[in-house]
């Protein structure tokens, strides 16, 4: 199965309330199908996961993948046990979902096995305690809207800005960047601007489209300075945390 990459093209965290673990989003997503993992998957009797990077095996982290099965077996009401394949192609921790895309293609799989009916409910579950864009991946859609902690997925079908991706090689911390953000964290994305700029024949470097970006350069020097550079002669946004680029034409 092919598991495609993702870019964020609008991306607002609302401030975390003392009772939510996690923040909620409001986010336009668009799947990038040149890019991407492939994920194969076979029934087993015992659950294993390999992983494969530039042909060289890697170690990721199978917690939310042990999690995902072991709660879509209690919905199944029974032992589900695969063996797991994942050729990586999409690069770890650049902010194009690679982590999450498999998650899905591994969910969906289970889901057309077993025949299971996930509801709101479910899909709630997986964005709150797997990935807040696994839910994204899991529809199927090309461009949608996605909001909640991820589980609400509506999707987007007019066009979408031209656009590729700019891979920096530069790692980013999703957790960390999240983590970054204080109590006193404000969302400085207006929706309703970053949407016209996008959609308009002349895109606002001003505008900000990404309340992650202020807070991944304050974590990495390096990243900062290159994301200044890039300013200076391309029209980009950060997608997801970083490090890549969406650069828009």
């Amino acid at each position: 199965m092919k598991a495609y990459a993702k870019v964020n093209f609008i991306l607002k965290v609302f401030p975390k309330t003392p009772q939510e673990t996690k923040h909620k989003i409001k986010s336009w997503f668009c799947l990038y199908p040149k890019l991407y993992d492939q994920v194969l998957i076979r029934n087993a009797s015992k659950t294993t996961i390999e992983c494969k990077y530039d042909n060289q095996n890697i170690s990721i982290n199978q917690k939310p993948i042990l999690l995902v099965i072991e709660y879509l077996a209690k919905l199944a009401k029974c032992k589900i046990n695969l063996h797991i394949i994942i050729h990586k192609n999409i690069p770890p921790m650049s902010g194009l979902g690679g982590s999450a895309t498999d998650i899905a293609c591994i969910i969906n799989w289970i889901v057309k096995q077993y025949r299971l009916k996930l509801l709101l409910k479910h899909w709630k579950y997986i964005a709150l305690y797997i990935g807040s864009d696994v839910p994204f991946f899991m529809s199927g859609y090309r461009s949608a809207w996605v909001s909640g902690y991820g589980e609400k997925v509506v999707p987007y079908t007019k066009p979408i800005p031209r656009f590729r991706i700019v891979l920096t090689g530069i790692k980013m911390s999703t957790i960390k960047v999240y983590q970054a953000m204080n109590n006193n964290y404000k969302s400085k994305v207006n929706i309703a601007k970053a949407y016209q700029s996008l959609n308009s024949k002349h895109f606002n470097k001003d505008t900000i489209y990404n309340d992650m970006w202020v807070f991944a350069n304050k974590l990495n020097q390096r990243f900062n300075k290159l994301s200044r550079q890039l300013l200076q002669t391309k029209n980009i946004i950060l997608s997801g945390s970083g490090g890549s680029f969406i650069e828009i034409y």
